[in-house]
């Protein structure tokens, strides 16, 4: 099993790449490094961080996963 899994997943839409359902801190750091839509400020800066963190075993995912969500909020492109 893949560690930094995420509790429920975060569904984000980005324009050229389509809906996409996050279940993880290494897909969220994907998507945060290659794929951003928008400018990147300080909540994506905060959210790529804590992904990083949880894959070295410093955070728990819970953490990435509020921090991914509110970056995605900021960003225009999360799905509630």
């Amino acid at each position: 099993m893949e560690t930094g899994r995420f509790d429920f997943p975060v569904t984000i839409a980005i324009d050229g790449v389509g809906i996409k359902s996050i279940s993880s801190a290494r897909e969220a750091a994907v998507v945060l490094e290659e794929q951003w839509p928008a400018a990147r400020g300080r909540k994506h800066e905060i959210a790529l961080k804590a992904c990083q963190n949880v894959t070295k075993g410093y955070v728990a995912p819970a953490l990435c996963r509020r921090a991914f969500e509110a970056a995605a909020r900021d960003a225009g492109i999360l799905l509630e």
